[in-house]
Formats: structure tokens, sequence, C-alpha cells
């Protein structure tokens, strides 16, 4: 049998990198079919051949974690990417490599 669940995930909220990410990391138990429509991700999750409910529903709340997760990590390497290069711009000045 197949399984399947439905999430809406907010376009102003999310990144559609973020959901490819997750439903990438969610193959082994999950299909992921990502739509767009009206300024939502609609994820229409199915269960893989052979995987039982109980696991399934495990997946689905995985997949939800996993989205989390690569939001949060997205907004933060964001938001530090100017730090990140002053302090390689300052390391390679030092080394002569990059000429002023």
């Amino acid at each position: 049998m197949i399984y399947s669940h439905k999430l809406v995930f907010d376009e102003r909220l999310y990144d559609a990198q973020v959901l490819q990410k997750a439903a990438y990391r969610s193959m082994n138990s999950l299909t992921v079919d990502i739509a767009v429509d009206e300024g939502q991700f609609i994820c229409a999750l199915s269960s893989n051949i052979g995987l039982d409910e109980s696991s399934f529903l495990s997946a689905v709340q995985e997949f939800k974690k996993d989205v989390l997760d690569y939001q949060l990590r997205h907004q933060l390497s964001a938001e530090t990417q100017p730090i990140k290069n002053l302090i390689l711009g300052l390391a390679f000045s030092k080394t002569g490599l990059i000429s002023e």
C-alpha cells in the first residue's frame, strides 16, 4: 500500500532549495513532489513501495524537521556571509596573493 500526505509551506518563510534538500535526504522513504501555488509550496509526499504506515508517518515527521533545519542553516549562512567574506579577505590580504 502507498501512503500519502500533503504539506504546505509559505513561500515567504521557506526557500525552494531547502525543500529540495529535505526531499533528497528523505528519498529512501519518501517521494516528494513540490509545486508552487499562490505563494505556497505544496509538497505531496508518498511512501516508497514496501514502507509500512508507521515508518511513513515517521518519515513525514523527519521531513518536516529537515525542512526547518535546512531553512535555519540557509538563513544563518546568508546572515553570516558578509563576515565570512571579510575574514577571508583579511586572511588572503596578509599572504600577498591579493594585490591592492
